[in-house]
């Protein structure tokens, strides 16, 4: 588990998100593409912020950081002063990147629990077939012995001297 799983403010969030964003190249690169994906279609293509929706970049970003993201997402380089920029202005958006986490932190939940779900589930088909597997020789078992016991057919094991189920019944015969 990760240390951010445990956050419960705010507060503890932005500055954990700040932190990363200050020190950690890749975190730039990836928030500032994972928020260029929340602009609408026409926002990306026109380059500018058609909606005040708290999502995406703000008006004042969406040319800049959103040309920044298309080299990023193109596999791209871009420049010092470029990175520079996105992670100056990346900080901002926080929020935004707090609520994308827990949104993945609750699906990989999700995922984890199904992927659980199916190993329990494969364990239980697995657990009745191996008990019907059992129940089917107890009762192949017992028929034989009931055969023994009651036709005097003698069963596979070639123990009827030492059976205590037919002991008495092998007497009978032998007298």
């Amino acid at each position: 588990m990760n240390a951010y799983e445990y956050f419960t403010t705010q507060k503890e969030w932005e500055r954990y998100l700040k932190d990363l964003l200050s020190h950690n190249d890749k975190a730039v690169l990836k928030a500032v593409e994972v928020i260029y994906d929340r602009q609408t279609d026409e926002e990306k293509y026109s380059g500018e912020t058609k909606e005040e929706n708290g999502i995406g970049f703000s008006k004042i970003d969406a040319r800049e950081l959103g040309d920044i993201a298309k080299k990023i997402k193109n596999g791209k380089p871009i420049t010092r002063g470029e990175f520079a920029k996105a992670r100056n202005k990346i900080k901002k958006y926080w929020k935004q990147l707090m609520l994308i986490s827990k949104q993945c932190l609750e699906e990989r939940h999700v995922r984890e629990q199904e992927r659980l779900n199916a190993e329990k589930d494969k364990a239980e088909r697995e657990l009745q077939e191996q008990i019907k597997k059992e129940q089917e020789v107890f009762l192949e078992n017992a028929e034989k012995i009931r055969r023994c016991i009651e036709d005097g057919v003698s069963c596979d094991y070639g123990i009827c001297d030492e059976c205590p189920a037919c002991h008495g019944f092998q007497l009978r015969i032998q007298i």
